[in-house]
């Protein structure tokens, strides 16, 4: 038999129409995969960075409602029985002024209600005493938690509630050795409104839960309770953190877990895949309709096609991987087919969109830390201005006319020094004037509590400096130093010029510290707290203060000893005099 034999063209043409459907198909599998990868990335990055910001909210209203729950404490520790009048009352102008709040009460260890906004007088004790959240506050040993959602028993509210509850003290001064039991109650919706508008895709969502796995806030929950919707908490509780892509009845989803700082939550955000991927369809048809043009072409002008098809993709592709890497410096779009050209076109829209939301994004983030820091610099201490006050009454009652005198013009100082005009330079004397304010104020509160003095040399007094850098420092060294003691404490701030520099030294001889308490006190990956007084604005924000305006050179050192003191030294550069801003002080 003779062989069938096929003509040169008809073999280069099968050769070239293999080639390309080959080139094809590879073209296909690579794009789809790199899309795929790409926008599931992109989707994990977007709802982590969603699911953080959400986080950071709780984490704000979280802090707000522990400020409250400090002003409460306070207000009752330094309160007798007598004042379970002014209490009640002011536990009710906490409520009336929040829509967040439903009830604020304290009751005994033994379920007694002392104080409440709430109609729980006669309430049996063992239907208080029973309840989750009295219970975790017992054994708490002065722990706070956030307990819920539940609804209070005999409440005239019925609705879900989260309770923030602790063991406090409470009576005067001298004789605060009683505890009780502080409850706050949150309405639900207040989580709920927190995360209304964050969604993943069109069925995603966020919801909370304890450590122990327990649902605090679900935006199915009356599902959940009903038994048509199940979540999947075997994934949360088998990873306490991070991302974790999972099947559950079928979905493949993606499941983004952190930690809410103060309490003992975790924030769960979920997406589902194939939601975040819906354009994955669409990608592919468009490369396979392309495909298949390639292959129906004629022979003629296949590897001109081949050219103008895989030179283009082959550059595209290159540039993808650049941008992978963090390159975002792409070239022109390519020529070639039109479906070429309008994904190259696309492709480098998609780059600057990117670039240009990566610098807003930083932009943004510093300028937010700037206003952070600047809030904080602004903040009045309301304690210190209700203490300061409530001292001068005492003055006034005990008839200390140039006491009163004193106090009032140092603190009529302090807020001068404080506003000053709205400038947030002023020269180092002011600085100090603010500083010897403050103290002369600490002092007539604290009577032979501590001595101090403040040396500035002449030459350097009208040296500018940002604002309200020294009192925050003077102020921890006040509550955490000297206040501790027994002994009389003693406070010296000196100032000098060392080259282009001045140091600015605050030293004191109060009770000192560990190092590793020095250490953390500016590491900001380390938790601070604030005193129980709900004093101090915190050193790591004034050493960021100094070095934003500054640089990085200049900032706060810390050193201190157990039982000897704690020095602290600020750094800024001697840059030219300034008038001063306040006219008199």
């Amino acid at each position: 038999m003779r062989k069938r034999s096929y003509s040169l063209y008809a073999l280069i043409e099968i050769a070239i129409t293999a080639l390309i459907f080959a080139f094809a198909f590879l073209i296909v599998v690579i794009m789809t995969v790199f899309y795929t990868h790409t926008t599931k990335e992109s989707s994990v990055t977007s709802m982590d960075r969603l699911v953080g910001q959400v986080n950071s909210n709780v984490g704000f209203y979280i802090s707000d409602i522990i400020d409250v729950a400090d002003y409460a404490r306070n207000l009752v520790r330094t309160s007798s029985n007598n004042d379970l009048g002014y209490i009640q009352a002011s536990f009710e102008t906490i409520v009336a002024s929040r829509d967040d709040l439903v009830r604020v009460a304290l009751f005994r260890t033994d379920g007694s209600c002392i104080v409440s906004t709430d109609v729980w007088h006669d309430l049996p004790e063992d239907e208080i005493t029973s309840q989750l959240w009295f219970s975790r506050a017992i054994a708490g040993e002065g722990n706070f938690f956030f307990t819920g959602p539940h609804t209070q028993p005999y409440s005239t509210h019925d609705e879900l509630v989260l309770s923030y509850s602790q063991l406090i003290s409470y009576g005067d001064l001298e004789n605060s050795d009683r505890q009780a039991v502080l409850l706050i109650d949150l309405n639900f919706n207040a989580i709920a409104d927190i995360t209304t508008n964050t969604v993943f895709g069109q069925s995603g969502y966020i919801y909370f839960v304890t450590n122990d796995g327990e649902i605090v806030y679900h935006p199915y929950m009356n599902e959940i309770e009903a038994g048509t919707f199940e979540e999947d908490l075997k994934t949360v509780n088998d990873n306490v953190w991070g991302t974790v892509i999972s099947e559950f009845h079928g979905r493949e989803r993606i499941s983004v877990i952190q930690s809410v700082a103060q309490t003992r939550w975790r924030i769960v955000g979920i997406g589902y895949v194939d939601e975040l991927l819906t354009g994955l369809g669409l990608f592919a048809a468009m490369i396979v309709i392309t495909a298949i043009v390639l292959m129906i072409l004629t022979i003629p002008v296949a590897n001109i096609i081949a050219k103008k098809i895989a030179w283009p993709l082959k550059r595209l592709e290159q540039e993808m991987k650049k941008v992978e890497k963090g390159v975002f410096s792409v070239n022109e779009p390519y020529g070639g087919a039109a479906e070429i050209q309008s994904l190259s076109a696309s492709f480098q829209i998609m780059v600057s969109r990117i670039k240009n939301l990566m610098e807003e994004i930083q932009s943004n983030e510093a300028a937010k830390r700037k206003m952070e820091l600047a809030a904080l610099q602004a903040k009045i201490n309301p304690h210190f201005l209700y203490n300061t006050l409530d001292s001068v009454i005492w003055l006034a009652e005990s008839g200390d006319n140039e006491g009163v005198v004193k106090m009032v013009s140092a603190l009529a100082k302090l807020f001068r020094v404080s506003i000053a005009k709205g400038k947030d330079t002023i020269t180092l004397k002011e600085e100090l004037q603010h500083v010897r304010s403050y103290m002369d104020i600490q002092a007539m509160r604290y009577k032979d509590k501590f001595s101090y003095s403040i040396e500035l040399p002449e030459e350097i007094e009208n040296a500018p400096t940002i604002k309200l850098i020294i009192q925050p420092i003077v102020e921890n060294s006040i509550y955490h130093g000297i206040k501790p003691m027994i002994d009389e404490g003693e406070i010296n701030i000196t100032v000098m010029q060392e080259g282009h520099d001045i140091l600015i030294t605050v030293k004191d001889n109060g009770v000192g510290m560990r190092a590793e308490t020095v250490a953390s006190l500016l590491d900001r990956n380390a938790e601070h707290h604030h005193d129980k007084e709900g004093n101090g604005i915190g050193i790591i924000n004034i050493d960021e203060r100094l070095k934003l305006t500054y640089g990085p050179e200049y900032g706060v050192s810390i050193s201190s000893e157990p039982d000897i003191g704690t020095t602290v030294i600020v750094r800024i550069p001697r840059l030219s005099d300034i008038k001063p801003v306040i006219s008199s002080l």
